[in-house]
């Protein structure tokens, strides 16, 4: 198996109880401007479409890519 390389667009949430709650969807677009992460994190809470074991979403924390990278050991 060869090296792979994946990207996703990582979401972190605080819920109703403080608790943290993260989303992750694959393969954004490399242009992604953090205006937009902001618009879309805040698009998430102001309709309020995801609720958790720890309650709703109330403030939207952090956001941005996350690459990984398997790296073949066993040919």
């Amino acid at each position: 198996m060869a090296n792979t390389t994946a990207k996703v667009l990582r979401l972190v949430f605080k819920t109703e109880n403080g608790k943290t709650y993260a989303m992750e969807f694959a393969n954004p677009k490399d242009t992604i401007t953090s205006e937009e992460l902001q618009t879309l994190g805040n698009l998430i809470l102001t309709k309020n479409i995801i609720t958790t074991k720890n309650g709703d979403l109330v403030q939207f924390v952090d956001g941005g890519i996350v690459e990984r990278t398997f790296v073949d050991l066993v040919p």
